[in-house]
């Protein structure tokens, strides 16, 4: 029973993280022009130049390559933690995309998306 608590709380905080920054993404740094870093960076500039698909289906797309390669050289767990983070990341990222965007000034905007 413990074994199952300890993999819930990290399923959740796993959850939790990539909604925080799902929400800085999509209400600052998005809208802003502003990129991330890391893949979700990259894949919001690709959208931005071909703007085919949505981030987070791109972030998706981009990242599972780099674990099929990985798979062998990281531990499982951290293996597993990185896959349900990629997946929650692209589902509440797209999910956010629908909410209001605040007005914010530019300078603003990279602060609290780089806060949030």
């Amino acid at each position: 029973m413990k074994n199952f608590a300890y993999n819930s709380r990290w399923f959740l905080m796993i959850a939790l993280g990539c909604a925080v920054f799902a929400l800085g993404f999509d209400l600052f740094l998005e809208p802003n022009g502003l990129s991330a870093g890391g893949i979700s960076g990259i894949a919001l500039i690709v959208i931005h130049l071909a703007p085919i698909t949505t981030v987070g289906v791109a972030t998706a797309l981009m990242n599972f390559p780099l674990f099929f390669f990985s798979g062998k050289k990281i531990g499982m767990r951290f293996f597993v933690g990185s896959i349900i983070g990629t997946v929650f990341f692209s589902l509440f990222i797209d999910l956010f995309a629908g909410i209001p965007v605040p007005e914010t000034e530019l300078l603003v905007a990279a602060l609290y998306g780089g806060a949030i």
